[in-house]
């Protein structure tokens, strides 16, 4: 579909909108900033793509989160019962208050400016390690040999999962990334099946072992911060493999914006010292994630004018919101390393504003940083129109990332 053109049926499946996304998130500002986007099996959403309208609703109460309702919702669609489990059932990001406020307040901690501050030295050794594997390969790819394994090693880490297991990890991943959700051959069920009983392992072993890691806190936790064995193995599934795909997403696009863009990678080489307040720019301009998870609606809501019944999903794109020129009326589409922070959603807004926002922000700021220290005049190995994206409903990044270093 051409900007200003027609809408067809399935536009979100497309390999136009896949490829490029942006054209269609204009037109859809301008002439449908609400509209509902169908699968071919039937299940229906309203898509949101206004900075103002998608930042309301990330706040808005009526808009639930609790992945119960939303299976409900979507399994009256598709005429199917649908019952989510245990695994991605009682973690924060798929609950409504007063759960969300309880399992928020409970892991806050792990994930502050200070606790991310700590563990710099040892993302910074991950990194160096990466990056002399990529060194020594011939054609070293940044999204295979840095931005996948990266998030993977430093959730790991976290957790208190040994460093020995964090290949088999990106294994579940990407089995867990790239699947179709119907799992036609049974790898994606076995690889949860696997990944489950080894954080559910873990989990007891740090029961009689604890040590220095996210699971032995949630463990060891008293009081109003001690979660159930259920949400602590949610939690845990949910980091292992929901935090790494996001990540790995900002990370590969924030690179593919200074590699796209070899003039602003050059002044920013000249003072790498403004990488963390570069970064907010790359982020938004690459916005990794096309949408938010998905919202339910509780009551009717009104949005842009359009009243959305109650028992709706909801489709929010924090990509379409941070190339709005009503919100960034200073050329949105363009990648501008001088733009003082700009305001973006890709972390959400609201109570289920990313918990991992200052890890992820480091794992970008520490790999940008010793790329461009150890391989300055590192550029891509295709032409920019060769970079292929993969299908995705939530987090957009390439197929692969080639580079010359």
């Amino acid at each position: 579909m051409a900007a200003g053109g027609a809408l067809s049926k399935y536009w979100m499946f497309s390999d136009e909108y896949t490829q490029n996304p942006y054209p269609i998130f204009s037109t859809l500002r301008s002439e449908q900033p609400v509209t509902m986007v169908q699968t071919p099996d039937g299940a229906r959403a309203w898509v949101i793509t206004r900075y103002e309208d998608v930042r309301n609703a990330l706040a808005d109460p009526r808009l639930s989160r609790d992945i119960g309702n939303l299976y409900q919702a979507l399994g009256r669609q598709i005429g199917k019962e649908l019952k989510p489990t245990d695994e991605i059932t009682h973690h924060l990001a798929n609950s409504d208050p007063p759960r969300h406020t309880r399992l928020r307040k409970a892991l806050v901690f792990a994930f502050t400016p200070k606790r991310v501050a700590n563990m710099r030295p040892r993302l910074e050794q991950v990194v160096e390690g990466l990056l002399d594997e990529l060194a020594a390969q011939h054609q070293p790819d940044l999204l295979e040999g840095l931005a996948e394994p990266l998030p993977i090693i430093a959730i790991a880490q976290l957790l208190g999962v040994p460093d020995s297991d964090w290949r088999q990890f990106k294994i579940w991943s990407n089995t867990m990334r790239s699947t179709d959700a119907a799992d036609p051959t049974g790898l994606l069920a076995e690889h949860t099946r696997e990944l489950s009983a080894y954080m559910a392992d873990l989990i007891a072993e740090k029961e009689r072992h604890p040590t220095d890691d996210l699971i032995s806190a949630m463990v060891h936790a008293e009081g109003d911060k001690r979660l159930t064995p259920k949400e602590i193995l949610s939690t845990a599934f949910a980091l292992m493999t929901g935090g790494n795909e996001t990540t790995t997403a900002l990370v590969t696009g924030c690179f593919v914006g200074l590699l796209t863009h070899p003039e602003q990678a050059k002044r920013l080489k000249a003072d790498l010292d403004r990488i963390p307040q570069v970064v907010d720019e790359l982020i938004r301009f690459s916005s990794p994630m096309l949408y938010t998870l998905q919202r339910l609606t509780l009551e009717d809501v009104e949005i842009a004018g359009t009243t959305i019944p109650a028992g709706e999903i909801l489709m929010l794109s924090p990509a379409s919101a941070n190339h709005d020129p009503e919100a960034l009326p200073d050329r949105p589409d363009e990648l501008d390393i001088d733009r003082p922070r700009p305001v973006h959603l890709t972390f959400g807004h609201g109570i289920h504003y990313c918990i991992g926002s200052h890890l992820a922000r480091a794992q970008a700021e520490i790999s940008i940083r010793r790329v461009l220290e150890r391989f300055p005049d590192v550029r891509l190995a295709v032409h920019p129109s060769e970079l292929r994206y993969r299908p995705a409903l939530l987090a957009r990044a390439p197929v692969a990332l080639p580079v010359r270093l």
